[in-house]
């Protein structure tokens, strides 16, 4: 008996001493482990902040009212707007959506925030910008990786928006008169798949006008798509309902009532998609 208890005591140091060995082992790796998280942490703040640096201010335009929200779904996201003041007076308004997400998707939406800021440098037409900048994306991505886009050229003289669109979601606006909608979404394949002849046969250009009291909203598919917690989207038609119910409203108010929206339709449930919101309205 005396032999057999030894015999178990003896296993019962060795695993102890096995148990010690672990935990020496584990701390130093733990504690790199912890380190690498708070780093990466620390890196994604200082891109949000840097990503936040690289969107506008809405901007002031005389007889019109505009603005904007944006909430990634993470520290960074893909979705980004921009206001690009143009040649005579003219303003080009963009909102995209590029693939991936946190890091991946901020990286994409840099180069393509980019690739658009520089062609619009030298042409004011929507379809030549998508188009100069798809040549560039199509070099620039591995396979998989793309961005949806949407540019309205805005001219408050002739009081047009002047549009093309590379697969991005349609531009919305509610006419003053009648409390209607038009729903805008010009073909166009997305940016950085498709080979320059076939993109180019995809992508027309549409010009429509505006009326005192109208609104327009650009958005990317994070409004649309949101989901509750019985995963049903928040869809075209509440955001029409929407539309028709708030268009009246100054713009920061408008935008205001909408994220009210999507968060009492959200209920909690985690948000899987950046959010892009830019809205403007020619006043009475």
């Amino acid at each position: 008996m005396a032999d057999t208890k030894k015999h178990h005591g003896e296993r019962g140091d060795r695993g102890t001493t096995r148990v010690s060995q672990i935990r020496v082992k584990q701390g130093p790796v733990l504690h790199g482990i912890a380190e690498n998280l708070y780093t990466l942490q620390q890196d994604l703040v200082t891109a949000s902040k840097i990503q936040s640096r690289l969107l506008p201010p809405k901007p002031e335009m005389a007889g019109f009212d505009f603005a904007i929200y944006y909430q990634p779904a993470g520290e960074v996201g893909g979705d980004f707007y921009d206001f690009l003041p143009m040649q005579g007076g003219k303003m080009g308004l963009v909102v995209a959506d590029a693939s991936g997400k946190g890091l991946a998707g901020a990286l994409l939406m840099v180069e393509a925030r980019a690739m658009i800021r520089a062609m619009a440098s030298m042409t004011s037409s929507p379809r030549e910008i998508l188009m100069a900048v798809n040549r560039v994306l199509l070099r620039d991505l591995e396979k998989g990786r793309f961005v949806s886009a949407f540019f309205a050229l805005l001219d408050p003289k002739k009081r047009t928006l002047t549009m093309a669109n590379a697969g991005q979601t349609p531009l919305l606006i509610c006419r003053e008169v009648g409390n209607t909608i038009i729903t805008l979404q010009p073909r166009g394949l997305i940016l950085g798949v498709a080979p320059d002849a076939k993109f180019s046969d995809s992508i027309v250009e549409e010009t429509v006008p505006l009326y005192p009291g109208d609104r327009f909203l650009l958005f990317t598919d994070g409004v649309s798509e949101l989901m509750n917690p019985v995963s049903e989207e928040f869809g075209m038609e509440r955001l029409e309902k929407w539309m028709r119910a708030n268009a009246h409203l100054w713009s920061e108010d408008a935008v205001r009532s909408l994220t009210d929206a999507l968060e009492l339709h959200r209920a909690g449930q985690i948000q899987s998609d950046d959010i892009t919101i830019l809205t403007g309205r020619l006043e009475v």
